[in-house]
């Protein structure tokens, strides 16, 4: 009995489907980790709502019980999560004879900082680096733009376990009895107390990183 040949057609509709099934499903949150944060409320900033991280974390957040207050808001909350910048980078490993890649690498990369809303640093800036080692070798363009799917998705898988080894991190913070997280409450003006002047924050963004839209704000 001969075997099927597989041409590259066949490999191209084979590749075409699974990325089909993959993104007709949809890509949906794992599953979220129970941890046990020392906080009731926190405010993420830097990074904007539509991002796939943020969306993933403030999913993880919300299925802990945590209250994700929005930015009208955010004096009241507990904890201020500033994601200081992200990254994503393509590094070729190997080429084939022609010169033309035939492995390379997809990672991702994330600079976060927690504070209290008081104004105590409760995590210092640190930095989640992901990576993937994929192999190609494309035989058509159909076939290139099938792995340029599939690169997105690694990506967003990335950006999951981001959020997950954040939500790790946060569980390791410990905060002193009696510490006060929140803001102190600003004088009213109609108690002839003028407001105190604030000045917006400037954060470092660590070496290496992309700064994002709001990061400072």
């Amino acid at each position: 009995m001969r075997l099927p040949n597989f041409t590259a057609l066949n490999r191209l509709l084979l590749s075409t489907l699974m990325v089909a099934i993959v993104v007709g499903c949809g890509f949906k949150l794992r599953g979220a980790i129970s941890v046990d944060l020392p906080f009731k409320t926190v405010y993420v900033s830097g990074v904007p709502d539509t991002s796939p991280f943020s969306q993933v974390l403030k999913a993880q957040l919300r299925a802990n019980g945590i209250g994700v207050v929005p930015e009208e808001y955010k004096d009241r909350a507990e904890v201020i999560l500033r994601v200081l910048g992200d990254q994503q980078m393509k590094t070729v490993l190997a080429v084939n004879p022609t010169g033309l890649a035939r492995e390379y690498r997809l990672s991702y990369r994330l600079g976060f900082k927690v504070d209290s809303g008081s104004g105590i640093e409760l995590y210092p800036a640190t930095t989640i680096d992901l990576s993937r080692d994929i192999s190609f070798n494309p035989q058509t363009a159909q076939e290139v733009l099938s792995k340029e799917q599939e690169d997105a998705m690694l990506i967003r898988d990335m950006q999951n376990d981001a959020a997950i080894q954040v939500m790790q991190r946060l569980s390791t913070i410990r905060v002193p009895a009696g510490t006060v997280l929140t803001a102190p409450k600003k004088a009213s003006a109609t108690q002839g107390t003028k407001p105190a002047k604030t000045t917006p924050d400037v954060l470092t963004t660590p070496t290496g990183m992309q700064p994002l839209d709001g990061v400072g704000q």
